[in-house]
C-alpha cells in the first residue's frame, strides 16, 4: 500500500496505463459520474473514512473582507447544498450498487483492510503536519472514525 495523491485529472488515465492499480477517493455514485466505472471493473466496498466531503474552501484574507450578510447568505448556500448532496448521493449510492451494470462489488477482509488504514492514517498524519488547518482536518477524520469503529455495524464494518 504506497498512498499518494494525485490530481483527480490524472486519475483516470493511471488507471488505463497501469499506473495505478486502484483508487480510495469516492463513492460507486461518483465513479459512474465521472467515468471511472468505465475504466474499472470492481468497486471496493470498504473506505476509509466513511464520511462524506463536501468542501467549499475561501481565501482568508479575501473572505474576511465580505460583509457579514453575504458570509451568512454563503453559507446558507453551502448548507443547502449538502444536503441535496446527501440526498443525490445516498440515493444514488444504493442503487448503484444494486442496479448498475459497470462494477462489480467486492471487498477485502477486514483483517487486511486494517493494514490498509494503518498506512493510510500514517499518510493522514503527514498531511496533518503541512498546517494549522490540515491538522484540525485530519483530527476531524481520526475522531469520526474512532466514534464509527465503536458505534459498529451498520456505521462501520467490524
Amino acid at each position: 500500500v504506497v498512498p499518494v495523491a494525485l490530481p483527480w485529472e490524472d486519475i483516470e488515465v493511471a488507471v488505463q496505463t497501469g499506473e495505478l492499480d486502484g483508487m480510495a477517493w469516492s463513492g460507486i455514485t461518483e465513479d459512474y459520474t465521472v467515468g471511472w466505472a468505465d475504466v474499472t471493473k470492481y468497486f471496493l466496498t470498504n473506505n476509509i473514512s466513511g464520511a462524506w466531503c463536501g468542501s467549499y474552501f475561501a481565501n482568508t484574507d479575501a473572505w474576511s473582507k465580505v460583509p457579514e450578510h453575504l458570509q451568512t447568505l454563503f453559507r446558507l448556500c453551502i448548507d443547502s447544498s449538502h444536503y441535496y448532496r446527501q440526498h443525490w448521493y445516498w440515493g444514488g449510492e444504493a442503487k448503484l450498487r444494486v442496479e448498475g451494470s459497470k462494477l462489480e462489488l467486492t471487498s477485502i477482509p477486514d483483517a487486511e483492510w486494517d493494514t490498509v488504514e494503518a498506512e493510510a492514517h500514517k499518510f493522514w498524519d503527514e498531511i496533518a503536519q503541512t498546517s494549522e488547518r490540515a491538522k484540525k482536518v485530519v483530527d476531524i477524520f481520526k475522531h469520526y472514525n474512532e466514534v464509527m469503529a465503536k458505534a459498529g455495524r451498520p456505521y462501520r464494518y467490524g
